[in-house]
């Protein structure tokens, strides 16, 4: 083989050598990115929190409390303020809880039911990261109301951060559900037991 013939064939030879390593780096990281998100997926857990009240008042007063949400502050431990419209397609804002630790979210109203169900949906940074979606129901129980609060968290990040989001959602939730519950039996003269 001439010299020539050789420098053509050792060219060729290295850009192929090249090719290929830039191939198998390629397909490396797209395999290293692939098992993350498997990984994720098999780690993640969404998670759902119920909780609910009792409370001796009909159906009508509470929800006229729940919807009054001027009043927010005067009552409501969880939901210290909300601005914004109750009605389906709406963007609200809320503030939860006072002071430096304070959060402020913009969830978007799914249903508005009156008398039976108001239920939104927010997310943490963007959508699909950790999404929350928030529910109140009020079941008629003769004159008196159930109230159920319940929440679902969604997203990639909600096997991460459920657990401890779970416990302090819960403990925030039994707080507004007492309030709403004491407000409302006040407001119907019905004493607290």
């Amino acid at each position: 083989m001439s010299m020539p013939e050789r420098l053509i064939c050792d060219f060729f030879d290295r850009k192929e050598s090249i090719l290929n390593l830039a191939k198998r780096v390629i397909c490396g990281f797209a395999g290293a990115v692939f098992l993350a998100f498997l990984t994720i997926l098999a780690l993640h857990h969404n998670g759902s929190i119920e909780t609910e009240t009792l409370i001796d008042s009909p159906p009508q007063t509470v929800w006229t409390l729940l919807t009054a949400t001027d009043d927010y502050p005067l009552w409501n431990p969880e939901i210290s303020q909300l601005r914004g419209q109750l009605r389906e397609g709406n963007v609200i804002e809320f503030v939860e809880g006072t002071g430096p630790d304070a959060m402020v979210f913009h969830p978007k109203i799914l249903a508005v039911q009156a008398v039976r169900e108001l239920r939104w949906k927010g997310y943490v940074w963007f959508p699909g990261l950790f999404d929350g979606e928030h529910r109140f129901i009020l079941e008629p129980v003769g004159s008196k109301t159930r109230f159920i609060q319940a929440e679902t968290f969604t997203g990639i990040l909600a096997g991460t951060l459920t657990q401890s989001v779970l416990r302090d959602t819960v403990i925030s939730m039994h707080a507004m559900n007492d309030a709403l519950k004491k407000r409302a039996e006040l407001a119907s003269g019905q004493p607290r037991k």
